[in-house]
């Protein structure tokens, strides 16, 4: 039996979702081995760090630069969530500072559908973030074992969150990593946005400037996976495709690769969510397909507009205490009545990752995704320097090894969108670039995900990457995989590679050293 980090109930082995508070607890080709104890090594250094101060309880959610604590403050008696920055990672400057500057820029935010923030500090090795606790679930879980969601259930987390980014940004930030995993539903139903740890000024590009790409692949506007400088428009777009997904139950773009949802976001045509489902209002189709517009100008000029556009929607007052009241169920963990809902239509072939009228450009410098506990280098993807974070949940389908070299994509979606609901047929043929082909090998390719972020993954001495190799074509047959970094012991294995198969491992946490 594990125990859930929410909760901390009892959940039975292969269990998906948590039976009290309904976390997704199990991510089918994401789980973790532990190899050692670093984690609880953190926990209780943390806690002897913070001892007279927080009285902490347990680990209740991991990001790509914090580890996030339930929490009770000492003296008021306050339950908190202490947004913890890792020893190992106070080394890196910039990190300290993006983690002390976004203390800053959350705490400046008061809202009712912004998480309030009360203090930062520094506590021995450790920088700290004391916040306000939910009690509830983040929007992604309600998705995960609900499904789709009642238009009033829609109508209503889209008011929230859309009153809480117009607000932000008429302060000048603007999010950056708008998702269902950063919208979070307490138990009396009320919808708040988390997370504003990527955010920045929109006129302060000190830590983060053009070249440099922030967010999760399934929810960045164009502009964004480009690494363009980006504004409000941004926002509203990835707030547009956690609309669509409450309504479908899915999000708008899926592919087997980063490469290829980019791809999609540059160039394919949002589904049409009426295709899905009728019960769907007009005024919000149109307010979805305007969000979800490729070029920034085809959106909302301000999302004070959006919200007005949101707030325009016919929402009648039995609607909306039906859409908290069924909230405030999901928010328990309770399920609520099943929508049912028609297929979408199937995405043009991704397959072509630069159309042919469009000139491929040189992709940015260096790129940088942040996601729950991952790291990835996109250079094992898109042949650049840099670290990304991605999680494709749903498994892959068995990927054939290339016989031919493929033109990398473009980063520079076109200037025209698309003339109509309907996708013009792709050209699935792949552009080749004339070179001799190599003499073809059997392969397959391999999956891994290690902690720390660092730690370098090698396959028969050769290094994939650090942190996680995604998909890396590795000759078939048993492989020598070795995982190290500094100050952590190292873990050797070995893994069976097979031919045109995709070998995803559990994720790798490497234990401390032990102190001399």
């Amino acid at each position: 039996m594990s125990q859930c980090q929410r909760c901390g109930a009892a959940i039975a082995p292969g269990s998906r979702f948590c039976p009290s508070c309904g976390r997704q607890v199990l991510d089918p080709g994401a789980a973790t081995l532990l190899v050692g104890a670093a984690d609880d090594a953190l926990l209780a250094e943390v806690r002897h760090a913070l001892s007279g101060e927080y009285d902490i309880d347990r680990e209740v959610g991991r990001g790509a630069m914090a580890v996030v604590y339930r929490a009770t403050e000492a003296g008021l008696g306050r339950r908190v969530a202490l947004k913890v920055l890792p020893p190992e990672m106070t080394l890196n400057r910039e990190l300290t500072e993006r983690f002390k500057r976004e203390a800053r820029l959350a705490a400046s935010l008061e809202h009712a559908n912004i998480i309030p923030v009360y203090r930062e500090g520094q506590a021995g090795r450790f920088l700290f973030m004391a916040m306000k606790f939910i009690e509830g679930r983040s929007l992604e879980d309600i998705i995960a074992s609900q499904g789709p969601l009642p238009v009033p259930v829609a109508l209503h987390v889209l008011r929230s969150a859309t009153s809480a980014l117009a607000y932000a940004h008429e302060r000048g930030i603007v999010h950056r990593d708008i998702k269902s995993a950063n919208i979070l539903v307490d138990r009396d139903g009320r919808v708040v946005v988390s997370d504003f740890g990527i955010a920045r000024a929109a006129e302060d590009a000190s830590l983060t400037s053009t070249g440099t790409m922030v967010g999760t692949p399934y929810f960045m506007s164009p502009e964004q996976c480009a690494a363009r400088r980006i504004g409000p428009q941004s926002d509203q777009y990835s707030l547009g495709v956690v609309a669509f997904q409450m309504l479908t139950g899915s999000v708008p773009f899926q592919a087997e690769s980063l490469p290829g949802i980019m791809h999609h976001h540059f160039y394919t045509q949002v589904p049409d969510v009426t295709t899905a489902r009728l019960d769907v209002p007009l005024p919000l189709r149109e307010l979805i397909d305007r969000a979800l517009a490729k070029k920034p100008e085809n959106r909302f000029a301000s999302t004070h507009a959006m919200l007005a556009a949101v707030e325009g929607v016919p929402f009648p007052e039995e609607d909306r205490r039906q859409g908290i009241a069924h909230l405030r169920d999901l928010a328990h963990g309770a399920p609520i009545p099943v929508v049912g809902i028609s297929a979408l239509p199937a995405l043009a072939s991704s397959i072509r990752l630069t159309p042919p009228q469009a000139t491929p450009t040189v992709a940015p410098r260096a790129t940088t995704l942040s996601r729950w506990a991952i790291g990835l280098a996109l250079a094992t993807v898109l042949g650049a320097g840099g670290a990304a974070a991605v999680v494709l949940r749903r498994a892959p389908a068995p990927v054939s090894a290339p016989t031919a070299v493929v033109v990398a994509p473009t980063l520079a979606p076109p200037i025209e969108e698309p003339r109509s609901a309907t996708p013009a047929p792709v050209d699935s043929t792949p552009r080749v670039v004339e070179a001799a082909a190599p003499e073809p090998k059997a392969v397959g390719r391999l999956r891994v995900r290690a902690f720390p972020a660092d730690a370098e993954i090698r396959v028969d001495g050769q290094l994939l990457g650090r942190g996680v190799v995604l998909d890396s074509t590795v000759r078939v047959g048993t492989r020598r995989l070795r995982v190290s970094a500094p100050g952590y012991k190292s873990f050797d294995t070995t893994v069976t590679v097979v031919a045109d198969e995709i070998t995803a491992l559990a994720r790798i946490a490497l234990p401390t050293q032990d102190p001399e």
